[in-house]
This record gives structure tokens, sequence and C-alpha cells, in this order.
């Protein structure tokens, strides 16, 4: 599930510097029809039942995959939104873990276009 949604957590606690919405009616940016709810991690790197990127508050970490998408659908994943849509992403760029599991993984050169796509589909700063 996507950190936009119900926030990341810690040992428990929701953390207060990942933007989030709490509820349906406060999804303003993206949209519900932009913000996405579901998208499967790679099976390489999966540690938590969350799918995260960099948002504002994080800005150091731009340019990171914090949780690279699952390629095994023909290189492509399905992604579901807040309005409750699923479509069907073809990624540009094979998503192959170059990282020991739990570390950020650089973007690379061709995977900008993939990566600018989950991004616009999480909230990215407090609203």
């Amino acid at each position: 599930m996507s950190q936009s949604v119900n926030g990341m957590t810690y040992a428990g606690q929701i953390a207060d510097s990942i933007p989030h919405y709490t509820k349906y009616t406060e999804i303003k940016n993206p949209t519900p029809g932009g913000l996405i709810v579901f998208l499967d991690v790679h099976e390489d790197e999966i540690i938590d039942d969350q799918f995260g990127l960099p948002v504002v508050p994080d800005w150091w970490s731009y340019g990171y995959w914090w949780d690279l998408p699952a390629n095994r659908h023909n290189q492509g994943s399905n992604v579901s939104f807040a309005d409750g849509h699923v479509e069907h992403w073809h990624w540009k760029a094979p998503k192959v873990v170059t990282v020991p599991r739990g570390y950020q993984q650089p973007v690379a050169p061709n995977e900008w276009d993939d990566y600018n796509r989950v991004q616009a589909g999480f909230l990215q700063d407090f609203p």
C-alpha cells in the first residue's frame, strides 16, 4: 500500500515526516483518480507492507527508489488508485534490484520516466 494512504509506520507509530491522507475527503493533490493506493513491490526488494518514495520533506533522497516496482507482469505492474480504478503500467526500463534489500536504489538513467510517473501518484507535501 502507498505511504500516501494512512502514512508510513515505524514501530507502530505513523511517521510525522511522511505526508499522507487519513480520509478520502482530504485527497486533493493528486486527485483520487491519480493517487496510487496499491502498487506491487519488486519481489527481491520487499521489506515491509508499504510502497514508499521520497517526498518533499525528504528532498535529499530524490532520485532514489525507496521501493522498486514489480517487473513480473510483462515488464509492468498493476496500479490501483483511490477512486477505485486500476491500470496496467508498462515500464520503459526493466526493474532490476542492484542494491542489498532495504537500501535505497539510485534511479537508472533510463528509468526517469517510470520514476516520475510513479512519483506523480504520491502526496508530495503535507495537505
